[in-house]
């Protein structure tokens, strides 16, 4: 059954094959739910019975703090070849997101699909540099290893006179994806330097101040990163992921909207109420991604966003944030299941 499962989400991420979204999220809320034990702990507490899931917006939605306190898995994760960490400020607070092989490779097949839904018609085919660690160099980053996996051709972490010396000598256009703390250690690297990208490059912020001594105001990043590359607004794009889902989102210029693959959906959910905010109004993001094979397919974040249009913008990190209608401690949960 499993396996017949994992084929129809392949075949759905990969080629669209009609297959909607619904019938296989449920399905794989029926997984997680019979294999992941501290998943069904978690539902069982929330007094949810697994048969009166009829809708994906049904789905209990874990909290993405929930990483970090359990082995959100559906095998035994001695038996996970990969586990990756959120880029919290130590290793005892880190989100920790468990990948056996079937997991891997559909988090592989979403990342590559993604991409290229994104970028295909403005960046397909064109060379990838990466301002971030080598996988070697960082296991349990899950940014690095989808930059592996898109076969970025060079790497650029902490050196930047390297960095700085390669664009100089760009002759063709590139993508480059850096984490915003990365372009901003460039810019002060070289306070006063500016560089002409060939036409047709693209700058891709994954974020990552999280846990740095400082943010960068949106508005003057965005404005930096035109004017220190060379590049018109189009061309700087924004990746949103986190290390508890397979699926990334993307987005275009400095309020752009994120959008989902087909794969993935969004809510963005009243923090009072626990239920869709208001058309217009922010709230807290919460995805459903059938490419979390291995772990849970709905997660409840700490992120704020607006619904628009056929997607989100996001605004950034809540404040102690709690969803009321779920207040209760994660622990407590947990243990009562």
């Amino acid at each position: 059954m499993w396996s017949h499962l994992w084929q129809r989400i392949a075949a759905f991420i990969e080629d669209d094959c009609g297959d909607n979204f619904e019938p296989m999220a449920i399905d794989l809320f029926q997984r997680h739910f019979e294999l992941n034990e501290s998943y069904r702990r978690y539902v069982k507490a929330l007094g949810i019975a697994p048969n009166a899931i009829q809708r994906w917006q049904d789905i209990p939605a874990a909290p993405a703090g929930a990483f970090k306190e359990f082995d959100l898995s559906c095998c035994d994760v001695a038996a996970c070849s990969h586990v990756f960490h959120s880029s919290g400020t130590t290793q005892a607070n880190a989100s920790k997101h468990w990948m056996d092989s079937d997991a891997l490779s559909l988090y592989e097949l979403s990342l590559r699909c993604g991409y290229d839904l994104a970028l295909r018609h403005q960046a397909g085919g064109l060379p990838i540099w990466a301002m971030m660690p080598r996988p070697e160099d960082a296991p349990h980053s899950s940014l690095s290893h989808m930059l592996e996996t898109l076969a970025a051709q060079r790497w650029f972490w902490g050196d930047w006179h390297r960095l700085a010396d390669a664009i100089d000598a760009v002759d063709s256009p590139v993508v480059i994806f850096g984490t915003g703390f990365a372009f901003v250690s460039l810019f002060e690297a070289f306070p006063t330097r500016c560089w002409k990208l060939p036409a047709g490059s693209v700058l891709v912020n994954t974020g990552g101040f999280k846990g740095r001594t400082r943010e960068e105001p949106r508005d003057r990043f965005y404005g930096s990163m035109r004017d220190r590359f060379g590049v018109p607004d189009k061309a700087c794009l924004s990746e949103y992921g986190m290390s508890e889902m397979a699926s990334q989102f993307y987005s275009g210029g400095e309020l752009g909207q994120f959008r989902a693959p087909r794969w993935l959906r969004t809510r963005v959910i009243d923090p009072l109420t626990g239920d869709d905010a208001a058309q217009g109004s922010a709230g807290l993001l919460r995805h459903y991604d059938l490419a979390n094979w291995n772990s849970v397919c709905a997660i409840q974040t700490q992120d704020l966003g607006i619904s628009c249009g056929e997607g989100f913008r996001l605004l950034g990190r809540a404040p102690e944030a709690q969803v009321r209608g779920c207040s209760l401690a994660v622990e407590e949960l947990w243990n009562r299941g």
